[in-house]
This record gives structure tokens, sequence and C-alpha cells, in this order.
């Protein structure tokens, strides 16, 4: 399969996933759910294509770690914003930054798995 093809899947499934309410479930503000996808996803595909230079263990290692960084970020950003009742612009910006490197964490792990080593 080529890569460009492979690079759109990566795109398109966070996008998708914002789209049809999945990051909402998971946390995102409603306003802001696809608008994250729609920055973090080609910034994933970037990181995926870079990494996918790589070895397979080695990328798959990193964008899990950038993925699970990012929406644990996310989600310390979103309880702390609550718990301050919307006063703490810092957790606010934490909560949406985290939900955009979630969508970026995603696209590059889906683009380092599926993209296949040349040995």
């Amino acid at each position: 399969m080529p890569n460009v093809l492979l690079g759109i899947i990566a795109l398109a499934v966070p996008v998708a996933l914002g789209w049809f309410g999945a990051f909402q479930t998971l946390g995102a503000h409603p306003w802001w759910a696809l608008k994250v996808a729609l920055i973090g996803a080609p910034v994933g595909v970037v990181l995926g294509a870079v990494l996918s230079r790589f070895a397979l263990l080695p990328s798959l290692i990193l964008s899990l770690v950038l993925l699970a960084v990012a929406y644990g970020a996310a989600y310390y950003g979103k309880t702390q914003f609550a718990a301050s009742f919307a006063e703490d612009a810092f957790a606010g910006k934490l909560w949406y930054f985290g939900w955009i490197g979630t969508a970026a964490g995603l696209s590059a792990l889906l683009l380092a798995a599926l993209i296949p080593r040349h040995t």
C-alpha cells in the first residue's frame, strides 16, 4: 500500500474520532473536540513519517509515550480546570494542548505501525 494512503488513514482516524464524538467521550471539550483533531493529526502524520524511518519497536514506543503523556496532560488539565471553576488558565491550556498532542500521538502511532519497514 502506498505510504501516502497510509498517511491519509493515519490522518483520518483522529479526525473521525473527533467528528463522531469519541474525543468528547474521553474528556475533550465539546466545542473544540474536532478542532484539536484537525490540528494534531497532521502534526502526528509528520512525526509518524519521521519515526517510521527507525526500527518498528522504538518508533512504536516513542509514539505510545507521546500519546500517553499527552493524554495524561489533557486529563490533568481538565481536572484542574474544572476544580478551579474555569479560573486556572494554565490548566485550560494544558487541557487543550494535551488533546492536540493526543491526536498527534494517535496519528504518529498509526503511521509508525502501518508503514512497512525495509530491512
